[in-house]
């Protein structure tokens, strides 16, 4: 298939069809891949009657088939109704950037397990995050070292994040960055990863296990809600 453009090979074709039918059957809506010149590497909306997947004008080809398999299993996720992170009764100040990293820690892991037996390639996705948490971490903003802040909320999911997703070998120096440089904000990472493995992502009541106890743990009931698996009640 073509993507932007750019023949990615037919990893992703079985996969794209069955998602394009599910969407067209279940929600009554047109799947469309579209650029995205900034901002993430992916995205995925819903409209009434259309599901656009933006894909980032930028990538290589190589990274393409990972980049959209992800946004792919994002639709998967909302049509099998697993939950999703909203705003809360209050905001904070980076509210959007918890609550988008939040998603993704719990969210991402779950949608690299169906994509595993592909073997697609990741290698510069993995490179470009090193790269940038890297330099982030170089001179981070105070507030992220800052018990109950917004930032350190964010850079404890950071932390998370990259210890649950980023291979060994290249998490070993930035684990050590974090501990130097923002030793409260990993602290605070690691119990985020403690509360993420005692529910884990292998299917919805367990990913909404692990949103809850991460909400708990970092004291963000105030700007995060979710909505519930299977009926959408926000939590």
């Amino acid at each position: 298939m073509k993507v932007l453009g750019k023949d990615i090979g037919t990893t992703l074709d079985a996969m794209y069809v069955d998602i394009e039918r599910r969407v067209i059957e279940e929600a009554d809506s047109e799947l469309r891949v579209v650029a995205l010149s900034d901002g993430a590497l992916s995205s995925v909306d819903w409209t009434p009657g259309l599901v656009t997947i933006s894909v980032h004008s930028a990538l290589q080809r190589g990274a393409l088939p990972h980049v959209l398999g992800i946004a792919l299993q994002h639709v998967r996720q909302h049509l099998d109704r697993y939950p999703n992170v909203v705003e809360g009764p209050t905001d904070v100040d980076g509210g959007d950037l918890i609550r988008v990293t939040l998603h993704e820690l719990i969210m991402a892991p779950e949608a690299e397990a169906h994509l595993a037996p592909l073997n697609l390639n990741t290698t510069w996705e993995t490179e470009q995050r090193h790269a940038a948490l890297k330099e982030l971490l170089k001179n981070p903003p105070a507030d992220w070292n800052e018990a109950g802040a917004p930032g350190n909320a964010f850079a404890a999911l950071q932390y998370a994040r990259f210890a649950i997703e980023h291979p060994p070998t290249m998490w070993t120096s930035l684990r050590a960055s974090f501990a130097e440089r923002i030793p409260v904000a990993a602290e605070r990472g690691a119990a985020v990863v403690a509360r993420v493995h005692e529910h884990g992502w292998a299917d919805a009541d367990r990913c909404i296990g692990s949103f809850m106890a991460v909400r708990e743990e970092l004291h963000l009931e105030d700007c995060v809600r979710f909505t519930a698996p299977h009926t959408g009640e926000l939590v």
